[in-house]
């Protein structure tokens, strides 16, 4: 019997193994396609998966610096794309699976319901909506596509923005203090030991970063983070 078990759980594990391999193959196809990004936000996706990783996303936009008029309208399109170009690409890398070890039951759901949350939140951060930035209709021409559905989630995942900023943004920021901060050579620059917010917006818009007999400010747009890093990485070597 336990030779059975095993085997089932081997079996099991195999499988799962062949079905993550199948959804970062899909990952990889989708990025290459000519529909990247919108490709990602016309899959069916739950909407407890939603739920799960709109702080998430709100999470990432505050790390960017990500707010009204970071960008005019024109581009949008592109900051979606790069945005989450980014957030797939530390995906595919994390050959550890931090992506399991941090979102659980949801890991498997993580490409289609983060991207799809991403790129609304992008969208609701910068007072944009879909229909600013893509023709779904002209779309539609060429794909069987479900508008009412994809413009029904959209105003799903807008509210659910809407109602998960505050307290996003303050997980966020809890999640900041004591970091590591280095450069993109990897020397230790200090640790961050305050946040800078927007008075008018509430947003992250920089790091104070003690030096020992010193302290800088960091500006968001100066720090990169990946999921499967606790370490803040300075773009440039110096800070502001």
């Amino acid at each position: 019997m336990f030779v059975k078990k095993r085997g089932f759980y081997t079996w099991g594990k195999e499988m799962n193994r062949g079905r993550e391999e199948e959804e970062r193959d899909k990952v990889i196809a989708y990025l290459k396609s000519r529909l990247f990004p919108w490709n990602f936000i016309l899959e069916d996706v739950e909407e407890e998966s939603i739920e799960h990783f709109v702080p998430y996303a709100i999470q990432r936009c505050e790390e960017k610096g990500i707010q009204k008029g970071s960008v005019e309208e024109g581009a949008a399109k592109a900051m979606i794309a790069k945005e989450l170009k980014d957030a797939l690409n530390d995906y595919l890398l994390d050959e550890d699976r931090e992506v399991v070890r941090i979102h659980g039951e949801f890991a498997g759901h993580y490409p289609f319901a983060f991207a799809q949350c991403l790129v609304h939140t992008i969208l609701y951060r910068l007072g944009f909506v879909l229909d600013d930035v893509v023709n779904l209709n002209a779309m539609s021409g060429f794909l069987e596509l479900d508008i009412e559905g994809i413009k029904g989630r959209e105003r799903f995942i807008m509210d659910l923005i809407s109602k998960n900023k505050t307290k996003a943004v303050r997980v966020f920021s809890r999640s900041l203090l004591d970091r590591d901060v280095i450069t993109s050579e990897g020397d230790h620059m200090g640790n961050v030991d305050d946040i800078i917010f927007d008075t008018n917006t509430g947003s992250v818009v920089g790091l104070m970063v003690n030096r020992g007999s010193e302290r800088s400010k960091v500006p968001m747009n100066d720090v990169r983070m990946t999921m499967h890093s606790k370490n803040i990485v300075l773009k440039q070597s110096g800070s502001k």
